[in-house]
């Protein structure tokens, strides 16, 4: 038996752990060595970018999670943003200063508007990938978005992490721009999807 159902604090690691399989190589660098602990501490307070408040997770078997998505309105990453530089500050100190135009080109890079659905994580744990379960986590991501009337959902992707672009073409998601990052001399292009929702 599979369900989705909303993250709790006690899903923070399994969350943290999942999320940075979204980014193996981008967020270490935007983060820094402690990037694992960061993202923890993250998903465990209540309004940040990544907090279990946006997450939902897809447990299979009697508990075990295997998936998650983090999944917000345009509205509320502005809030959420603010909270995230206050819990990033209280967690890495001045370390967070000499980073700071790192999260700036990123946060300019990556524009959600108020009228958009933004997926901003999913991710399956690589032992049960193949098996469906990232498309019905998207799935499950558009109808949260339909219920809250938004006609628009988007999500950003690594333009090598081809299975995952293959599968959002699939369900309807078409590229519209490319942003391109560069931290540290490394050179990272994301792909912006979006997909117009039916009624």
């Amino acid at each position: 038996m599979e369900i989705i159902r909303k993250a709790e604090i006690s899903d923070a690691d399994v969350v943290a752990s999942l999320i940075l399989e979204t980014g193996r190589s981008f967020l270490p660098l935007l983060f820094g060595p402690y990037v694992k602990l960061i993202l923890g501490r993250l998903v465990k307070t209540p309004g940040t970018v990544f907090s279990f408040d946006s997450a939902y997770v897809l447990e299979i078997d009697e508990g075990k999670v295997v998936g998650i998505i983090v999944m917000f309105d345009g509205k509320t990453i502005r809030k959420r943003a603010l909270k995230t530089a206050f819990a990033l500050f209280q967690l890495m100190g001045f370390e967070l200063l000499r980073r700071l135009p790192i999260f700036r080109l990123v946060w300019q890079r990556n524009k959600i508007r108020s009228n958009e659905f933004y997926v901003s994580n999913v991710a399956v744990d690589k032992n049960y990938r193949g098996m469906g379960y990232g498309r019905k986590l998207m799935l499950f991501a558009e109808e949260v978005a339909k219920q809250r009337g938004f006609k628009k959902i988007c999500l950003d992707v690594e333009n090598t992490n081809i299975q995952a672009i293959e599968l959002y073409k699939r369900l309807g998601y078409v590229g519209t721009r490319v942003n391109r990052i560069n931290i540290k001399n490394v050179r990272f292009a994301f792909i912006r999807m979006e997909k117009i929702l039916s009624s």
